[in-house]
């Protein structure tokens, strides 16, 4: 009786720590990649890292004219098959995109435009004529682009349809750090407090 008490007991264990796990959702599961781009999908296409670059020259006086202003993406074609083609974007309240560059979106295969800043590529890797990059600019836009806002612009593909990502932004330029010496502050005297 006492052995069968045991063995009930050992398998109530067994089972009670192998369960804590179970129909747990992991806190990364559902968190999204951290980039300073918006993401969407629609049809066999997703856009990702979508983002407006912040100007490197000039920048008060770009923002203060609507443009230009660098639109920077990866659009993944996710089709096994089909291949599709970014036939324009759409921006709001009498904004301009221009495309420059090849739109075909190959079965499996990406179209980049832009370099966001931090972008890190090797500098001896030579890129093919199907690898480079697109150029997006987005001129006339008014007051519709500004740090800490997002501008709706809609990409339209000629098999996947349209979407309208809310495009921010990108985070500025790096600033270079500069270390200061601080001088150590001097002892409180003990019998200046009001202690």
């Amino acid at each position: 009786m006492k052995a069968t008490a045991i063995a009930a007991f050992g398998i109530a264990l067994a089972l009670g720590t192998t369960a804590c796990g179970a129909g747990q959702i992991s806190q990364t599961a559902n968190q999204e990649p951290a980039v300073n781009g918006n993401l969407a999908n629609v049809g066999s296409m997703q856009l990702r890292n979508v983002q407006i670059v912040y100007p490197q020259d000039k920048a008060d006086e770009v923002f203060g004219n609507g443009g230009p202003f660098q639109v920077s993406f990866v659009i993944t074609n996710i089709d096994p098959v089909e291949n599709d083609r970014l036939t324009g974007i759409v921006a709001p309240d009498g904004g301009t995109v221009s495309i420059v560059g090849n739109t075909q979106i190959p079965a499996g295969q990406a179209l980049r435009a832009g370099k966001p800043i931090g972008l890190l590529e090797p500098q001896d890797v030579k890129t093919t004529d199907a690898e480079k990059r697109a150029t997006v600019v987005l001129t006339g836009a008014g007051k519709t682009v500004a740090p800490g806002l997002t501008t709706p612009l809609t990409f339209r593909f000629e098999k996947s349809g349209e979407i309208t990502v809310n495009t921010p932004v990108d985070v500025g330029t790096y600033q270079v750090r500069e270390d200061k010496i601080r001088q150590a502050e001097a002892p409180a005297d003990e019998h200046s407090g009001g202690h």
